[in-house]
């Protein structure tokens, strides 16, 4: 997947078409993955009780980890400083840790602990749940082709990004 086959008749009109028509419906699937209500859910779904910032940050974090709070500051475009209370939220709750950067003594790196990495697979089952609830009445084989694009999309981004 993701390579156009040898024997393709497409033009690249209708290469442009079908790539506009992925790029809008990847629009709507990233508008309803960062929404507010999407996050609302999959948070009720958890079980946990975070503000939609300290589930933010706790995600951030376990994506990036060993991490300075700055760098993530810059990864989400907005001041450090907005940062600041919601990981001091999650390190009070024991989800994330801090440790000296060894590149610099001065500054510190926030990694998730333990406790962070369960809430972490509670908050990922949770959106997998309510993902499988979008495609309620879809086939196994439909669903196995939509991983398979996005998969081939997600590499392609990671080689090209």
């Amino acid at each position: 997947m993701g390579r156009t086959s040898a024997g393709s008749s497409d033009g690249p009109e209708e290469h442009r078409k079908a790539s506009g028509e992925v790029a809008a419906a990847l629009a709507t699937v990233g508008n309803w993955m960062f929404s507010t209500a999407a996050r609302r859910r999959i948070m009720a779904a958890s079980g946990l009780e975070l503000s939609l910032g300290d589930y933010t940050l706790l995600a951030q974090i376990s994506q990036h980890a060993p991490v300075r709070l700055s760098v993530l500051a810059d990864l989400m475009e907005v001041d450090k400083s907005t940062l600041t209370p919601p990981a001091k939220r999650l390190e009070a709750r024991g989800f994330i840790v801090r440790e000296p950067d060894p590149a610099d003594a001065r500054a510190q790196l926030v990694s998730v602990s333990r406790a962070g990495k369960l809430a972490i697979r509670k908050l990922w089952q949770a959106r997998a749940a309510i993902v499988a609830e979008l495609m309620d009445g879809w086939s196994t084989a439909e669903i196995k082709n939509l991983a398979a694009g996005l998969a081939a999309f997600a590499e392609a981004i990671e080689k090209k990004g």
